[in-house]
């Protein structure tokens, strides 16, 4: 009996820990995000400018991508995760 609350409670805390909550959708396109106490996944589709070379707006485009974020990423805000985005994004 023993062992069986043992293995209860491992699960329990593994689902805890592991388990996505989805936490809805941003207006910059339909950006979705998906929170679990370890990680977070974030399945951009977010509307983005894309300039000529003389500065000027050439056309509204969009950036789709689905990235994980692990342990103390996985606790920043969406906008500072956009910025990662980016930087990973011009290289």
């Amino acid at each position: 009996m023993k062992k069986k609350s043992i293995i209860l409670v491992v699960i329990v805390m593994a689902l805890v820990l592991f388990l996505p909550i989805p936490r809805g959708a941003y207006d910059d396109g339909g950006t979705r995000e998906y929170v679990a106490l370890t990680y977070k996944i974030v399945k951009w589709n977010r509307m983005v400018s894309v300039y000529d070379e003389n500065g000027d707006m050439a056309r509204i485009d969009t950036y789709t991508n689905t990235s994980v974020y692990w342990f103390f990423d996985g606790w920043k805000s969406i906008d500072e995760l956009w910025e990662t985005e980016l930087a990973n994004q011009a290289q």
